[in-house]
């Protein structure tokens, strides 16, 4: 049942579902494609794949390398009798993605958790320009709170707002993982 939503989500390609977002993320518009196109058999050739989409057999290779690095398709080498050559056999892994997308959250989440205890452990300056970059309190000190790149006078910047709006995402996130999760 779970392999039958992430197949029918993986057709989405216009909507915002995230297993087509995902998809999407790995290999643009082109990976929506090759799913698509190994969603309905078991498994099929790069040939296969490249005549169903009509997508050049270099694109077609380069989206399903990117979906084998990131576990969510494989492959079985046979060689042809014939001519020789390797024959690649590729199969998409659909309920592999729950596991990468779990995985990109946690690393999100956890970024987030470093710029938060950032936020919390540091008084920020910035001289109001849009172009300059915020300092700690040590680096404006060491710059006599002037600004490096335009001499505007470094001030205290209250960091609250940046703060709540990470402890929400991040109770968002670890939320959205703990559904996940089930």
């Amino acid at each position: 049942m779970v392999n039958d939503m992430i197949l029918t989500s993986v057709k989405k390609v216009g909507g915002d579902d995230l297993f087509a977002s995902i998809i999407e993320e790995i290999g643009g518009e082109n990976a929506v494609k090759v799913a698509n196109a190994l969603s309905d058999k078991d498994e099929a050739t790069d040939e296969e794949i490249a005549e169903k989409t009509e997508m050049r057999l270099n694109a077609v290779r380069k989206v399903l390398y990117r979906l084998y690095e990131n576990r969510l398709a494989s492959y079985r080498r046979t060689r042809d009798t014939r001519t020789g050559w390797f024959i690649y056999f590729w199969k998409l892994y659909p309920e592999k993605l729950r596991n990468l997308i779990i995985s990109r959250k946690h690393m999100v989440s956890q970024r987030l958790k470093e710029r938060l205890e950032y936020e919390k452990g540091n008084m920020i300056f910035h001289c109001g320009n849009g172009d300059c970059e915020q300092l700690t309190f040590e680096g404006a000190m060491d710059v006599s709170f002037k600004c490096p790149k335009c001499s505007g006078v470094l001030v205290f910047v209250r960091n609250d707002k940046s703060i709540e709006l990470l402890e929400n995402k991040i109770e968002e996130l670890e939320e959205e993982l703990r559904n996940l999760k089930f």
